[in-house]
């Protein structure tokens, strides 16, 4: 009976990181997703017209902007935001 538990208690340490592990790589994989939804959506907004050009701009500014392309804001499974890089006015996790 005390090896029934043992072997138990070996084969729960180990699959209790491996969970956690799988977790958080889904977790990050949510927001990598996002990011390509919110780098597709400023890409509509640019396409609708050419005067349109997110470089140089504020998250908060073009957030409303590109929401037309949206059903809504995603929110990151790692309670990170989504901010613009204004240089390559492309969305990143932060």
């Amino acid at each position: 009976m005390f090896t029934v538990l043992i072997i138990i208690a070996i084969l729960v340490a180990i699959a209790v990181p491996l969970y956690n592990s799988t977790q958080q790589t889904a977790r990050d994989r949510v927001d990598e997703a996002n990011v390509r939804i919110l780098n597709s959506a400023t890409l509509q907004w640019v396409l609708a017209d050419n005067a349109n050009d997110p470089r140089g701009m504020e998250t908060d500014v073009l957030k409303p902007e590109i929401l037309v392309y949206l059903s809504g804001w995603p929110n990151s499974p790692n309670e990170k935001e989504y901010k613009l890089d204004k240089v390559k006015g492309l969305w990143i996790v932060e």
